[in-house]
């Protein structure tokens, strides 16, 4: 049995490689288009949401599924060891490492091909021991993994810890909304396209509802992010950078969110450290080192974030 280190954030969701392509637009069916630029990186958002916090000093453990060993395998063990990230991570020989393939264009379309083979099954059988001493529990709870996801969620809520909760632009089911219900520690997130951002309040207010959460937030991309209580919304812009890419960009942001709750932090200035640690996400290469506290309280010093806006309910 795992035992959660003191002061310790729990992620959990599936483990996979990513492969990063870049082409100038997508093509047309039955056409194709040219490859620019291929980058490796990991996926799902709990693993970067870890080596965030892991950068920012936060003690922190990723629950996830085992992988293969082989080359796949190796690359993914090879970045949670450069990112710090503590993982109770199986490796077996007869396995084939999970992967995703993520193709984005010039104005930043992204579309992804996973192979996830019997992920969803054994993300069922993780060792959930350390939910129960965390401070703060990190869900992706998306469809694909939705069955494992309620089962964390469950356990977390079980020991009265502290939760985020990731829907990743999944529409919350029925399941899940059951699960969460009325649970007092509930943060919930997930993102609307840039297209679509003036719905984001909006989706808040629903997540909001339907949930009873203690907080529901929202990210827009370019257009910034909302959250929204019972007594308050708030809005903070999104951090101004030049756009390398955008994967894991929401990651990033959870991350920085997960910092500024577990310190007990306002949900304003906590937006604000998750703002500019997504932006510096998006702003780095794929191999650069995640951000330090030290670097996101300076970009924020001169980003010009005091355009954040907020509306207390009377």
């Amino acid at each position: 049995m795992m035992t959660a280190r003191a002061g310790e954030i729990v992620c959990f969701s599936y483990l996979a490689a990513a492969h990063l392509w870049r082409v100038p637009q997508f093509p047309a069916a039955n056409s194709g288009a040219p490859i620019v630029e291929v980058e490796d990186s990991i996926a799902a958002d709990a693993p970067m949401t870890a080596a965030v916090l892991s950068a920012l000093g936060v003690p922190t453990l990723l629950l996830t599924n085992e992988i293969g060993d082989d080359q796949l395998g190796e690359q993914v063990r090879t970045w949670l060891h450069q990112h710090r990230v503590p993982a109770a991570v199986a490796t077996h020989g007869s396995l084939s490492t999970p992967s995703i393939t993520v193709v984005v264009d010039g104005v930043q379309t992204r579309t992804w091909f996973a192979h996830l083979p019997g992920v969803a099954e054994t993300l069922q059988q993780v060792d959930l021991s350390p939910v129960q001493t965390a401070t703060f529990v990190y869900v992706d709870a998306y469809e694909l993994i939705e069955a494992a996801a309620v089962r964390v969620i469950v356990g977390a809520r079980a020991a009265n810890v502290p939760l985020l909760v990731n829907l990743g632009g999944s529409p919350l089911s029925d399941e899940v909304r059951r699960v969460v219900a009325g649970y007092e520690k509930l943060h919930i997130q997930t993102n609307v396209d840039d297209g679509n951002h003036a719905e984001a309040p909006a989706v808040a207010r629903s997540l909001l509802t339907r949930t009873q959460a203690a907080w529901a937030v929202v990210t827009a991309g370019a257009s910034g992010a909302v959250a929204v209580s019972p007594r308050a919304e708030i809005f903070v812009p999104a951090f101004p950078v030049t756009v390398r890419h955008t994967h894991c960009a929401g990651a990033a942001f959870s991350g920085g969110l997960l910092y500024g709750l577990h310190n007990g932090w306002s949900m304003e200035r906590s937006l604000v450290i998750a703002s500019a640690s997504g932006a510096l996400r998006c702003a780095r290469h794929h191999s650069a080192p995640l951000p330090t506290l030290v670097e996101l309280e300076a970009a924020i010093a001169g980003g010009g974030l005091h355009q954040r806006q907020s509306r207390h309910a009377s």
